[in-house]
């Protein structure tokens, strides 16, 4: 597939050192593997040829793990000397990547999304950015996509509790690489100072029915060591 995959990495996981100790969020143990390599295995049935790491926390300790890990694909490394953010993050490996089209990923969140259809509507649209937008039914521990009839993206709700159905953000998106040039410099957050942004201008929403997980909490990781096997499957 050509594109760039930015994975970040840079989580301090706070909320789950009760379990974790130490260990960056994304390399906790899931079933006798770090939670990155669900993620990596995945992205390669995908077809994913070239992955870029988005590291701070403990970044050593990542890079020695994948330095040879996976024969499949070309894992880069991109490594922050201060905290930088979600956005600053990626901003900081825009210079290690070759093709027109990113897609941006959480490490610490996983659904099945089929990115040769993710890249084929993004195509489509002519969009600048696309995010995808898991459905889920009630919802209180997330912000909400708003999106019109057309998929574009017109609204981000913070968290509120509900019973209906809603689409939340998966953590994944894709986008042209120009979109580094609007990005600004040092720290900010991709969700928060950047994407609110772009209503108006190429911003859509992708929309999936699958399941989601996200590891920031020792609750969500019990549920992930429980259920990722059967989600990667899909």
């Amino acid at each position: 597939m050509k594109a760039d995959f930015l994975i970040l990495c840079g989580g301090l996981g706070t909320r789950l050192r009760s379990v974790t100790g130490e260990t960056p969020k994304v390399m906790a143990e899931v079933q006798g593997e770090p939670f990155l390599d669900f993620l990596l295995k995945y992205l390669i049935r995908q077809g994913a040829r070239r992955v870029i790491l988005c590291a701070g926390y403990r970044a050593e300790s990542i890079a020695a793990h994948y330095k040879a890990k996976f024969s499949q694909i070309e894992i880069i490394f991109s490594v922050e000397n201060e905290p930088l953010g979600t956005g600053g993050a990626l901003k900081n490996a825009a210079a290690l990547v070759k093709n027109d089209h990113v897609f941006g990923l959480n490490g610490d969140c996983f659904t099945p999304v089929n990115y040769a259809k993710l890249l084929a509507f993004h195509q489509a649209r002519k969009a600048r950015a696309t995010l995808v937008g898991v459905r889920v039914e009630g919802n209180k521990d997330f912000g909400t996509l708003v999106m019109n009839d057309k998929d574009e993206i017109t609204a981000f709700k913070e968290k509120f509790v509900t019973d209906e159905v809603q689409y939340i953000s998966a953590g994944v998106y894709c986008f042209n690489t120009p979109i580094f040039d609007l990005m600004p410099q040092g720290r900010f957050s991709i969700e928060y100072d950047f994407f609110p942004k772009l209503i108006g201008d190429g911003f859509y929403g992708h929309k999936v029915d699958a399941p989601f997980i996200d590891i920031g909490t020792p609750e969500r990781f019990e549920w992930a060591k429980a259920h990722l096997n059967e989600m990667t499957e899909i």
